[in-house]
């Protein structure tokens, strides 16, 4: 009888272990894949960054950016080319990248090891988003995805907006999930994650609506009305604190109510004027841009920032079948390919770093990785209209918002960059359907969760 009780106790205690050992396995797998993924994402975008040797062509966006940021360094504010006062450019990257320089030195490779640790820090915040969005092995995969995205690489070597905005905005989001999923209102987090989307939306002006875009998402989890409009108004007051010195800083600088960029009158009328495809253009608004050679800078920014737009919504209201049609086109501009990144790196073929051949070759690498991603977001479209959860609810309007956001100015392929992390998750329980023999097409069919 002892030697009885004896053995249920110790298979009890074994049952016990083995219980305590499942999760306990679970996590140190996960870690490890985490970690090998991370590691990953390091090396290539470190290795990207030191074969290609990359330093900004005179007059692009990546000069500028860079021009900017040592203008700050060196005490002369935020200029022009040209020594006047500017806000044709939004700040947040040029602020960010300051501080690096003043901290590290003004040498392009500090502003490209940030790119590394940003784009990498990025990979590791898609997981962090879709373990509570969407369950663990979704996230893994999201996020090996997102390490081994050809297009994310290539835009760590050059001095372009992408990969901070990107790491801020879905830092914000993050944020906002992790206090709705907190169980109760944490209004420091939330204000939080108000000045981190404020510093995105300094970097973009797009990013100033995200908070919308986590309406569903915070219903979804049963939060009321009251709380949502709450959660709102704390994350507005954070996005504030950012956005309104710099506005200030407009006022007095540009004499005018700047709110953070003049190029968003420019933009808009790209989108909206005779002759608009819904791309950039052969011209990128040049016409506008240099229109009234009589006054100064400062004068002839703020000028034709109120005139693009009062003359893009008299095109649209004049044109309305044209309107209709310019959608689409955006729509095409914006998803078409994924070459971008490459091109940005050797100038759009200004820059030789690498034989043609080659060249060619990670053209098409970058486009097939990107269209085999978006076939499997494609597969599993099902799997994400099975269930209105609220990760994937939020997920999907993020795709949504960040698309129909550009169809009101004008598109380009690399305007793509900052959301395919979030259509990276997107694609995963196709991806985990698959591998665990499932059918991703048919409804009902549940990606594994880990």
């Amino acid at each position: 009888m002892q030697i009885d009780t004896a053995n249920a106790q110790a298979g009890n205690a074994s049952t016990a272990a083995a219980t305590d050992a499942g999760p306990m396995s679970a996590f140190r797998s996960r870690t490890v894949w985490l970690a090998i993924i991370l590691a990953s994402a390091f090396a290539l975008r470190l290795g990207w960054v030191i074969f290609t040797d990359w330093q900004p062509l005179p007059d692009d966006d990546a000069f500028r950016y860079d021009f900017a940021a040592r203008a700050l360094v060196n005490g002369e504010g935020y200029i022009h080319l040209n020594g006047a006062a500017t806000a044709f450019w939004p700040p947040g990257y040029p602020l960010l990248l300051a501080m690096v320089y003043w901290l590290f030195g003004q040498e392009i490779i500090v502003a490209q090891l940030l790119n590394v640790a940003l784009s990498t820090a990025t990979v590791a915040l898609i997981y962090l988003i879709g373990r509570r969005t969407l369950g663990t092995a979704p996230a893994i995969v999201g996020a090996a995805i997102v390490a081994g995205f050809p297009s994310l690489i290539f835009f760590t070597g050059v001095t372009l907006s992408e990969v901070a905005f990107t790491f801020l905005a879905l830092l914000g989001i993050y944020l906002l999930v992790l206090e709705a999923q907190s169980g109760g209102r944490d209004t420091l987090l939330l204000v939080t994650a108000g000045l981190v989307l404020g510093l995105a939306t300094l970097t973009r002006g797009q990013a100033l609506l995200l908070p919308i875009v986590v309406i569903p998402f915070w219903l979804l989890t049963g939060i009321d009305r009251r709380g949502v409009a709450l959660r709102l108004a704390a994350v507005g007051l954070g996005i504030g604190l950012i956005v309104a010195p710099w506005t200030v800083r407009n006022a007095i600088e540009m004499d005018a109510p700047v709110f953070i960029s003049t190029n968003a009158g420019v933009d808009f009328w790209i989108g909206h004027h005779e002759g608009a495809a819904g791309n950039f253009g052969a011209t990128g608004g040049d016409e506008l841009v240099f229109s009234h050679p009589e006054l100064n800078t400062t004068e002839r920014e703020v000028r034709i920032n109120t005139e693009g737009f009062r003359e893009g919504l008299e095109f649209a209201v004049t044109h309305p079948a044209q309107e209709l049609a310019l959608p689409f086109q955006k729509l095409f501009w914006l998803y078409y390919n994924d070459e971008e990144g490459l091109r940005w790196n050797d100038g759009h073929g200004a820059q030789t770093f690498m034989s043609s051949d080659l060249r060619e070759a990670l053209l098409a690498l970058s486009n097939v990785y990107y269209f085999a991603m978006l076939g499997f977001v494609a597969l599993g479209a099902r799997l994400w209209l099975s269930k209105r959860e609220p990760g994937r609810v939020l997920l999907i309007s993020l795709v949504a918002y960040w698309t129909l956001v550009h169809m009101a100015f004008f598109a380009d392929p690399r305007f793509h960059a900052p959301i395919m992390p979030v259509a990276a998750l997107l694609a995963a329980p196709a991806l985990v359907a698959l591998w665990s023999r499932r059918v991703p097409w048919m409804r009902g069919q549940e990606a594994l969760d880990g």
